[in-house]
């Protein structure tokens, strides 16, 4: 048996030769039988027997790479076992036989690269095929610097088409050598895709609960050339831009699940171009740290390029930390999602004690949502926002700062010791909000730094323990008391963190009983069914922060079911219905009761086929100290479409109520199918308002969506191009749009667009449109822009092309989505 201690395993010079020849890649041999499982042996093996049985194992790596194997074929390596040099894969799977690698017996085999190989194992334009148990390291001394950045396990293709049913799983990738700082596409585990003739990409690729460690370069990372005409960084991957095509093919699918990558000199985990990829479960610790070379550091999880990425219930923590940190990081961040990336969602997270901040976002970046996060003792620049990320909305996250310092290193060897910047950077105004979050923040770090244009505000928390904490001068609605949350604060214990620590942890930020932070809050049209720790997102205004306190509902009707179940209605969930009984003898009602009271001012109801079964004529009621009142009587409800798509309609109540429970009256219902229906019945409270033209001193986008006339915003300057964007408290299918302003014939918009943002993807659906002022006094008045198609969406974006700048901006009093 070979011996263990890793000391052993590297290769001394006097061996190095031999070990090279052992993991050479030799012309492939005569294909071998299907379904068979190949045994290897390190020290009682012979390459000559079948390889077929365990006592009949083969010996070395260089009869593997000599080899062809079939779909459904085993490769297993002798647990405890050493081998030198390279493995090499070339032959594919099946979806319904892949090509599996692993061990058999006691413990993990190790393959040992030494240096003598790119990457210590290589599957080489090959898919279908799944690696697990395996012990992979890369190196002969990590503790410098080296010229060449080497590979632990390294999948690559090109010119292939589509790649399916690559498998990196349990294994433990380590001490694997390169120059000791950010070096993309190398490191621990790296997938790539090359060329530029054929389409390629990987699809299904997971890689799940490695454990990926002391590595000179990235953890785990994926690279295309398939990603048009992108930044490929060619002096990091050695691929010439001339490869680079035009043309986007990104991967599809890609799961990285329960992964522990530490103690890395690059990113700990970073997916480029991988669409509609999840990123669950791992804990990223020490990355960007341990530098060799003076450089940035990364962030511990980013991604780039890339569509529709979740990234939840992951702990980062300590990024940045070591020797050779730059002393002003623009990384360091537990999470970025970097340029051209859109439709991230950023959820259910834990940051700890890094060294540059939370989260960074920049460079096309677009359309994230941010929500139900706890960052604790990031230092630096817990959000750093810069040019080019647009609609980032950063919801109901508890960020527990921090006014310790961090070491950071000079160039020429000296350190010294930094706090924090700023809590939050936003470089240039670009329709970005953060509301219902909790900011402890005794650093007393500003909100808005320099020059930097401002980040949007509302509904925020913020507290310091000085009796007069810090914030924005444009948040109308900001609370400035203790949150009063469980147990906030804590130390992680070391190690991989598991979900159910994760979950303990999250839980330690839920407001007690009387905190100000108790439904504080505005409804978000793009909540998810529940926080972290799986309490439900309420109906109404909910908590502020990271987890919600429990609130509990139920549904009940008078006009019987004949499909789904009247729970439906309030499960979050727009894909399933509830239909009345048949032939419904109306009036009759669905009602909605909670554990407590909740503050509403509108209800939302999303009905598929509403032409054929959507109520048409209603009343609504809300309930308090067991008393039904009317609020809303004899509301006509026209449906657009006949479809399977929800729409969604808004019945606005006259005023924000408290209300234990909400009543819809059902009067009158188109009943093609002899039945009305109904897929979700929302009750909300407020919208949210965000600028990226920045405000006017004194003002604030959300003053645009209060529901009070006498408030205003106004742009920060003249241009035109931009405007407000506004969120309504759930999804809303609307007909029109009513502005309103006071001095109209001064600082009135007089031509605008409107866009809308549903599942994603922004159209325009209204085209340049004009408005005139009659007066240019302190008197409101209201102009309505109506909507060739009623349109639905979770965000409206009005754009003014045109406007009066008597003053050198232009102004809305309120913006109402009809």
């Amino acid at each position: 048996m070979a011996l263990r201690s890793f000391g052993s395993r590297l290769a001394t010079a006097a061996t190095a030769a031999v070990l090279v020849l052992t993991g050479m890649t030799v012309s492939a041999g005569p294909a071998l039988a299907a379904g068979t499982t190949y045994y290897l042996d390190a020290d009682a093996g012979n390459d000559a027997a079948a390889g077929t049985s365990p006592t009949s194992a083969w010996r070395s790596l260089s009869k593997v790479n000599a080899s062809s194997f079939q779909p459904g074929d085993s490769i297993r390596f002798q647990g405890g076992d050493v081998w030198h040099g390279g493995l090499t894969i070339k032959s594919s799977g099946t979806a319904a036989a892949p090509l599996t690698i692993g061990a058999y017996g006691t413990g993990r085999p190790l393959i040992a690269g030494d240096t003598t190989v790119d990457a210590t194992v290589l599957l080489d334009n090959v898919h279908d095929v799944q690696m697990t148990d395996l012990e992979v390291t890369n190196s002969t001394d990590l503790s410098v610097s080296k010229s060449t950045t080497y590979r632990g396990i390294f999948a690559i293709a090109k010119d292939l088409g589509d790649v399916p049913g690559i498998v990196i799983k349990n294994n433990y990738v380590h001490h694997v050598d390169g120059k000791g700082g950010p070096v993309i596409g190398k490191g621990g585990i790296a997938v790539g895709v090359r060329g530029n003739s054929v389409p390629t990409w990987y699809s299904g690729l997971r890689i799940e609960s490695n454990e990926v460690a002391q590595i000179n370069a990235y953890g785990i990372s994926t690279f295309t050339t398939w990603c048009a005409s992108c930044e490929i960084y060619p002096a990091e991957t050695g691929i010439p831009t001339t490869e680079v095509s035009s043309s986007r093919k990104a991967f599809t699918g890609s799961l990285f699940l329960n992964n522990y990558v530490h103690d890395v000199t690059a990113g700990g985990i970073t997916p480029q171009y991988v669409d509609d990829a999840l990123v669950e479960g791992n804990t990223v610790d020490k990355a960007g740290s341990q530098l060799k070379v003076f450089a940035g550091n990364n962030a511990g999880i980013w991604w780039q390029g890339t569509n529709r990425i979740t990234v939840q219930y992951n702990v980062v923590r300590r990024q940045g930390y070591g020797s050779f940190n730059a002393p002003d990081p623009v990384d360091g961040m537990a999470f970025d999602a970097d340029m051209g990336s859109t439709n991230s969602v950023v959820q259910y997270n834990y940051a700890d004690s890094n060294s540059g901040g939370f989260f960074m976002c920049l460079i096309s970046a677009n359309n994230i949502t941010l929500r139900y996060n706890v960052s604790r003792r990031d230092f630096y620049r817990p959000f750093s926002i810069w040019s080019g990320c647009w609609n980032l909305r950063g919801y109901n996250n508890t960020v527990w700062g921090t006014a310790d310092t961090v070491t950071r290193h000079r160039s020429d060897g000296t350190t010294f010791q930094q706090g924090i910047e700023a809590f939050v950077r936003d470089e240039a105004a670009s329709g970005n909000a953060l509301y219902n979050n909790i900011f402890y923040n005794p650093g007393r770090g500003t909100y808005r730094f320099g020059s930097d244009q401002s980040m949007n505000y509302s509904h925020n928390l913020y507290w310091d323990n000085s009796g007069t904490p810090l914030k924005p001068t444009n948040d109308p609605a900001a609370i400035t008391a203790d949150p009063q949350l469980t147990n906030p604060g804590q130390d992680l214990p070391e190690g991989k963190i598991d979900r159910t620590t994760l979950l303990q942890t999250l839980a330690n930020y839920a407001p007690t009983t009387g905190s100000p932070a108790g439904a504080a809050g505005v409804s978000a049209a793009t909540a998810p069914k529940s926080d972290g720790v799986a309490n439900r997102v309420p109906h109404g205004r909910p908590d502020l922060g990271a987890v919600q306190h429990p609130v509990t509902n139920s549904a009940s009707t008078t006009l019987g079911t004949s499909a789904g179940t009247i729970a439906n209605l309030t499960d979050g969930d727009p894909t399933t219905s509830w239909a009345t009984g048949n032939n419904p003898a109306l009036p009759g009602s669905a009602s909605v009761e909670w554990s407590e009271a909740r503050t509403i001012d509108a209800l939302h109801l999303g009905v598929a086929f509403g032409q054929g079964q959507g109520p048409t004529l209603v009343d609504v009621q809300t309930k308090s100290g067991g008393v039904w009142t009317t609020r809303v009587s004899g509301r006509s409800l026209a449906w657009s479409q006949n479809s399977s798509s929800v729409e969604w309609l808004e019945i606005g109540l006259p005023d924000a109520v408290p209300a234990d429970g909400i009543r819809l009256v059902i009067r009158a219902s188109n009943l093609t199918w002899g039945h009305t229906a109904i897929n979700e019945l929302t009750a909300v409270g407020g919208k949210v308002a965000a600028s990226d033209v920045g405000d006017y001193t004194g003002t604030s986008a959300q003053n645009a969506v209060d529901g009070v006339p006498g408030t205003s915003w106004a742009s920060s300057g003249a241009t035109l191009g931009k405007g407000l964007q506004i969120d309504p408290g759930a999804p809303q299918t609307v007909s029109s749009i009513t502005l309103s302003a006071a001095f109209g014939q001064g600082q009135g918009p007089t031509t605008v667009r409107v866009m809308a943002l549903n599942n994603g993807v922004w159209t325009q659906v209204v085209n340049a449109t004009n408005l005139t002022w009659s007066s240019n006094t302190a008197s409101v008045e209201s102009r309505t822009v109506n909507l060739p198609t009623p349109a639905t969406g979770t965000t409206f974006y009005l754009i003014v092309d045109q406007a009066n700048l008597t003053w050198g901006h232009y102004a809305l009093n309120e913006v109402t989505l009809n």
